[in-house]
């Protein structure tokens, strides 16, 4: 008995966190937070991005779904990079830089890859990842997504803001 109650609390979890019905949800203000870049090492400010669409991504190396949004998101951030569309994917890995190096030129990722922090993803409040954030041009937050989603889905937000 107490192994099937355990059971259906583990999936009324997974399914509570996969919903967008997060606080800090649309039309708030996006955190700002300074971050290092992963390659070069120059600080970057979401508020630097101010005028911009933003994809902010949430992920791991280690992570299987995080790995496979990897393809969609180059895809997305290739189709509307001159479009004024910054993607910055917040890596959560701990230490290991290394790796999450080898990783992003392993797949060729081109957009901005941060060395993410507790204090960020307090602020944003990651529980799960990947997760996705679009933000408008304003600094707004418009999108969450918890689980990639689909590339459609995530382009459609991004074009309602464009």
């Amino acid at each position: 008995m107490a192994g099937k109650i355990l059971a259906v609390s583990a999936i009324l979890v997974l399914l509570l966190s996969c919903t967008d019905n997060v606080p800090k949800s649309r039309g708030t203000a996006a955190t700002d937070f300074t971050l290092q870049e992963l390659n070069g090492g120059k600080n970057v400010a979401l508020s630097d991005m101010k005028g911009k669409v933003v994809l902010l991504e949430f992920w791991a190396t280690w992570c299987p779904p995080c790995r496979a949004s990897v393809p969609g998101i180059e895809r997305l951030y290739e189709r509307y990079k001159d479009k004024g569309v910054m993607v910055l994917a917040v890596s959560m890995d701990d230490g290991g830089w290394d790796t999450v190096q080898a990783f992003v030129k392993e797949n060729g990722i081109k957009y901005m890859v941060l060395k993410g922090n507790d204090d960020v993803a307090e602020k944003y409040q990651v529980r799960s990842i990947p997760m996705l954030v679009v933000i408008d041009k304003e600094g707004k937050i418009v999108k969450r997504y918890l689980g990639f989603g689909s590339d459609e889905d995530v382009e459609r937000d991004i074009k309602a803001v464009l």
